[in-house]
């Protein structure tokens, strides 16, 4: 395995890296969906299913709506469930809403860390590698992740969206992390699930960008840039860094 210099300092997002709400977000659809056509016998559970996925996708890869979208997830979501439900001949926003509060709450019960990455932050902590979360979302919501998983033990500093008033891939928000840690981008990774969202911002800033394809998908075509690494596993992140500090990358 190819080996890097040992980086100052390590940027990890959260969402789909170190917890597991963006990758089980699928299971917690599925499971509101049923609760939905349970109470409503009219909803056909597989079909209400794949039209919210279809709005998902659509809404969430468009710039302007995702911009929006994550200053405000349950507005954003019952939206997503209202399209869903008119594509089926259903107009019921007070369902709508009942939905969207269903998978919320059933995706928060089974969020979680992802295997072996409270291990990994310790040992990165241990070889005193400064560490920062940078995240994307709104300010309340994530803060409460970080209360909710005591991340503060592991990261010296946490930037999040909706507090800052910008996030990824905005240029700012990697300065900002690297401000506070007081480090360079040369001595600086940045650690994501989400190629454009996590990395394109750091790579252009130049930072040394780590992709965690835990879905093991491989890389998309068409992609404008390619990360300098790719992990499938968070403890794969180890073998990457030096026992010494070295002159540069290799």
């Amino acid at each position: 395995m190819k080996k890097y210099f040992i980086p100052k300092a390590i940027l990890f997002d959260l969402d789909g890296t170190i917890i597991t709400s963006e990758t089980i977000a699928e299971k917690a659809w599925q499971e509101a969906c049923k609760v939905a056509s349970k109470d409503n016998k009219k909803l056909d559970n597989p079909k209400l299913l794949d039209t919210i996925n279809e709005i998902r996708e659509l809404f969430w890869t468009d710039p302007v709506r995702n911009a929006e979208g994550r200053k405000n997830l349950h507005r954003a979501r019952t939206w997503i469930v209202e399209q869903a439900l008119l594509r089926m001949g259903v107009t019921d926003k007070i369902l709508a809403e009942n939905i969207a509060v269903k998978y919320a709450t059933y995706k928060d019960e089974i969020t979680g860390f992802f295997p072996h990455t409270e291990d990994v932050l310790k040992i990165l902590q241990d070889r005193n590698i400064k560490l920062a979360l940078v995240t994307n979302g709104e300010g309340e919501i994530q803060r409460e992740k970080i209360r909710r998983f005591h991340l503060e033990r592991y990261f010296a500093t946490c930037l999040i969206e909706g507090e800052l008033g910008y996030g990824k891939p905005d240029l700012r928000v990697y300065q900002t992390a690297l401000n506070r840690l007081t480090v360079s981008k040369d001595e600086t990774w940045m650690i994501g699930n989400d190629l454009q969202y996590d990395l394109s911002g750091a790579k252009e800033l130049g930072i040394f960008s780590v992709w965690c394809d835990f879905e093991k998908k491989g890389l998309p075509s068409g992609l404008k840039f390619i990360p300098d690494e790719i992990i499938r596993d968070i403890v794969e992140l180890l073998p990457l860094i030096e026992d010494k500090q070295t002159s540069g990358r290799k």
